[in-house]
């Protein structure tokens, strides 16, 4: 990782998440006041990782031809060269996560190429992501990926508020799920309300999740619950047809099921080489 001036025309932007780039103009006129106090960040080959909206405002507004920038040679990242709390330290959370979706990408592109310091890694930890997550300065995957949204579909308030540290990770991809003049209102908040604020978004997120657990709870005990009925009545009568029967309540299930279980055992001993198919079972098995 080194520091240096790079003309502007070398750089290369590629796909950007980031929709709105906010007030480009009134960043400029600070950069042109106080100077580019945060460098961008570049790979070797020039490709923008960080610094979206600051290369825009000295390209565009500022008419700069070469602008500082860090260049991170992201195969010493992956091998482990550069310390994860050197990221947290030079870095802010909106940066690291960008440092992070470099190498996710990087990883991405190297189906078979043998690189055992990597491979190691990722076999250590698990999930590219979380590798990615390691050498980018963050402590978990989960943290990493809260960044990402904040960089997402946080408004530059948001971002900047993350940046600085008066809103951890955290409680800033909680307040990025919210429409973007709600996420600049909570943002402008004291912040004993707008602690307040989070806490209710996580506790009406934490019910949803609660609630379409729920559901899909619900949803598998009725599928269930008709199969065994399909099952058990035609192992007693020998109806050939597995529609038309009612859904069997939770006091009947264990019964049912037992019944079933014992209806296959006895399907798979006297037909083992019968179709798999359950509408076929059901013709052969009378």
């Amino acid at each position: 990782m080194k520091h240096e001036e790079i003309p502007i025309s070398k750089i290369k932007i590629g796909n950007r998440q980031r929709m709105d780039a906010g007030d480009i103009e009134g960043l400029a006129a600070n950069i042109a006041e106080l100077g580019l106090l945060q460098p961008i960040g570049v790979d070797r080959y020039y490709q923008l990782i960080f610094g979206g909206r600051r290369l825009e405002a000295c390209q565009i507004h500022l008419k700069w031809k070469k602008i500082p920038a860090v260049i991170l040679d992201i195969d010493s990242v992956l091998a482990g060269e550069y310390a994860e709390n050197e990221f947290r330290k030079q870095f802010t959370p909106s940066e690291r996560a960008k440092i992070g979706e470099a190498i996710e990408r990087e990883l991405g592109n190297r189906k078979g190429v043998n690189l055992r310091s990597v491979v190691g890694a990722i076999a250590a930890t698990g999930r590219t992501v979380t590798l990615a997550a390691q050498r980018a300065g963050f402590k978990s995957a989960e943290t990493f990926k809260r960044a990402k949204a904040v960089v997402a579909k946080g408004v530059p308030e948001l971002r900047a508020a993350m940046d600085s540290g008066k809103v951890s990770i955290d409680a800033a991809a909680k307040i990025a799920s919210q429409p973007k003049d709600e996420q600049k209102r909570i943002v402008a908040m004291p912040r004993e309300d707008q602690r307040e604020i989070v806490n209710r978004i996580r506790k009406t997120k934490a019910d949803k999740e609660k609630d379409e657990r729920r559901a899909f709870d619900i949803r598998v005990f009725r599928g269930l619950a008709e199969a065994v009925e399909i099952i058990s009545h035609f192992a007693v009568s020998g109806k050939e047809t597995w529609e038309g029967l009612t859904r069997v309540s939770a006091f009947r299930f264990s019964e049912d099921l037992e019944r079933a279980i014992n209806c296959l055992v006895r399907l798979q001993r006297d037909q083992p080489n019968a179709p798999r198919r359950p509408g076929l079972v059901t013709k052969k098995a009378t």
